[in-house]
């Protein structure tokens, strides 16, 4: 006796009679895309959904954003200032040394190494040096707890000496600021001398072409000029450096 194998199949719950005796149309589901609120999916560790920044020009505190698993935390110490110069022979050239740049470090960080949160210094900014043979202020450190820290740049001297860059910090990466370019007196020859040490994220004063006061450095990190004096003209300062930097990037 012959079997007869029919299937029976009923799409979207009906239920059929005979071969594809289905008469509803199949119902199709709509995928969600997102991050998954609930369910095994919402409870993997170790994913990143987010990843987010904070930033800081100013003294404060670090407080983690809700979720952070861990963070790369920059700091950059601040820049040193020029040293002014002093009032040059009457056929002279005389340039303050330009001030160094602060150091930058980089490091990773859990959520349990940061905690609740963490205290930000912003290192200050050199002092210009005052008119005379006068040293530029150094910079100030930058640090975010004592998980990172970038130090600051040595002001330049009234006597001709660029300062120092600042020193290795603390992190997992770090290095030495730029140094500022030292001064110079000269009888005749013209050779511009005394431009401040810059940073990756700032550039060094530049030195000065013309009687006056050092420039200052810009964006973050930076040293300032060495101030010039010519041909009698009169003692004159030197240019401030700039103040540190924080980049924290955060991953949720």
């Amino acid at each position: 006796m012959a079997t007869n194998n029919q299937v029976n199949v009923g799409l979207s719950g009906s239920s059929g009679s005979g071969s594809f005796a289905g008469t509803t149309s199949p119902t199709f589901v709509t995928p969600v895309l997102g991050t998954p609120t609930s369910g095994n999916l919402a409870n993997c560790t170790g994913v990143i959904h987010t990843v987010t920044k904070q930033t800081f020009t100013s003294t404060g505190t670090y407080t983690p954003t809700t979720g952070m698993q861990f963070c790369v935390i920059e700091c950059w110490g601040g820049g040193g200032a020029g040293g002014g110069s002093a009032n040059s022979g009457a056929s002279g050239f005389i340039w303050g040394g330009g001030g160094g740049a602060g150091s930058y470090s980089r490091t990773v960080a859990t959520s349990a190494t940061v905690g609740a949160s963490q205290s930000v210094t912003i290192g200050a900014a050199g002092t210009a040096g005052s008119a005379g043979a006068n040293a530029g202020g150094n910079g100030g450190d930058t640090s975010v707890g004592s998980i990172c820290i970038g130090k600051g740049g040595t002001g330049g001297s009234g006597t001709l000496t660029g300062g120092a860059g600042g020193v290795a910090g603390t992190g997992d990466l770090t290095g030495t600021g730029q140094p500022g370019q030292g001064g110079a007196s000269l009888l005749s020859q013209v050779v511009y001398c005394g431009a401040g040490g810059s940073t990756s994220i700032g550039g060094g004063g530049t030195p000065a072409t013309a009687q006056g006061s050092g420039t200052a450095g810009t964006g973050f990190g930076s040293g300032g000029s060495g101030g010039f004096t010519t041909n009698a003209g009169g003692a004159v300062a030197g240019g401030a450096g700039t103040k540190g930097y924080v980049f924290i990037t955060e991953y949720i």
